[in-house]
């Protein structure tokens, strides 16, 4: 019976420690992908061509399956403008499931210097975003890249859904490893009684 219980208390210390991992990773994937702000723009300067490319997104934390916001804005580096009457290609780039998936947005017109495409990440991990900006007056041609880091929905119901699920799964495993010891412990007794 000693060893039964100490089997118990082995086995739930083991789920306790899988869960406690399991908790702080997500924090970590939280914490990495909270250091990056949508509200403040990223910025790609291009001193050749003069340039200053501005990037935002919206919602702040882009969630998997959720549509996502990238909005451009192409500005004259040393007057702060806008640039007028733009061609832009976006492409996005994820590589999260080991194989590389590439989306294009072709033939934008920016005739104010701002534009945006919506696009709806379908996994978690850092999404590439290049955009390639055309114009005539004055003639260029630029490249700029930004990233944007796609996570899991956090909000309280899934949250909580998770943790039920996580529960489920271990409280089972865990029954499971009791019954598979109370009947080894009672074929030993079986055993010893002969």
């Amino acid at each position: 019976m000693k060893n039964l219980k100490r089997g118990t208390i082995e086995v739930i210390s083991v789920i306790f420690l899988l869960m406690l991992m399991m908790t702080t990773n997500i924090g970590t994937f939280e914490g990495l992908a909270s250091g990056q702000s949508a509200k403040e723009p990223q910025v790609w300067t291009d001193r050749e061509n003069n340039i200053k490319i501005l990037f935002t997104y919206s919602p702040g934390n882009p969630v998997i399956n959720t549509p996502t916001k990238l909005r451009f804005s192409v500005d004259n580096l040393q007057t702060g403008n806008h640039l007028k009457n733009l061609l832009a290609t976006v492409i996005i780039i994820n590589n999260s499931s080991g194989q590389t998936k590439i989306f294009k947005f072709k033939n934008i017109t920016a005739p104010t210097g701002n534009f945006s495409v919506e696009y709806l990440p379908p996994e978690l991990g850092i999404y590439q975003v290049i955009a390639r900006i055309n114009s005539t007056n004055p003639s260029l041609i630029a490249l700029a890249s930004f990233k944007v880091i796609v996570t899991l929905e956090t909000s309280f119901s899934n949250i909580i859904l998770t943790g039920i699920a996580i529960l489920v799964i271990f409280g089972g495993a865990a029954y499971l490893v009791i019954l598979v010891k109370r009947n080894q412990a009672k074929k030993n007794h079986l055993r010893h009684d002969r």
